[in-house]
């Protein structure tokens, strides 16, 4: 596990690991996450490498608070004391979830995606973020096309995060429009 994956390990899901105090929106100040991470854990880090990591990271996955004090993952807690911060507004017509095929499997056995121990279903607007969403888990990745017009309009409401992370409680296999599977 690199230092940016265990920042992630960290804000999403392990704050206690190594003693951190996170508020109800995920935030822990970054003083003690440098301190602690330097104290507890076998990396090094000055919040220089703090703010390359943030800056490079391909999927926006962390943010600071606007006085640079504080510093979040954007979504994706498996934490229940964590809640998003989203803004619920109107999604595009069409979204896009990464997944691998043996998900998929599963998904059309159930009946819905399920949000599993996160907050929500994890939809993006642009495919190529969906993409990089399915490859991480290193089997066959495939992208599911939502047509969250008609979830919306059958009543589904769904909150955009500070990284474009569209989310959703649910997405029944009705929903889906198109499988897309790698060339």
């Amino acid at each position: 596990m690199g230092l940016s994956q265990y920042l992630s390990y960290l804000l999403r899901h392990h704050p206690e690991s190594i003693g951190l105090n996170m508020n109800e929106h995920g935030y822990v100040l970054v003083k003690q996450l440098i301190d602690n991470i330097n104290k507890k854990a076998k990396y090094t880090i000055n919040k220089n490498l703090l703010d390359d990591i943030v800056r490079k990271d391909n999927e926006q996955r962390y943010k600071y608070s606007e006085d640079g004090l504080y510093i979040k993952a954007c979504q994706r807690h498996s934490m229940s004391c964590v809640t998003p911060e989203l803004i619920y507004i109107t999604p595009p017509d069409i979204l896009y979830h990464g997944i691998t095929s043996s998900a998929y499997k599963k998904i059309l056995k159930s009946g819905y995606i399920s949000k599993m121990k996160r907050h929500a279903v994890h939809t993006q607007q642009d495919i190529n973020k969906a993409w990089l969403s399915a490859i991480r888990w290193y089997l066959t990745p495939i992208v599911l096309e939502i047509d969250a017009k008609a979830m919306v309009n059958d009543g589904y409401l769904f909150g955009v995060s500070d990284n474009n992370v569209w989310c959703v409680d649910q997405v029944l296999v009705q929903y889906i429009r198109n499988v897309i599977y790698e060339d």
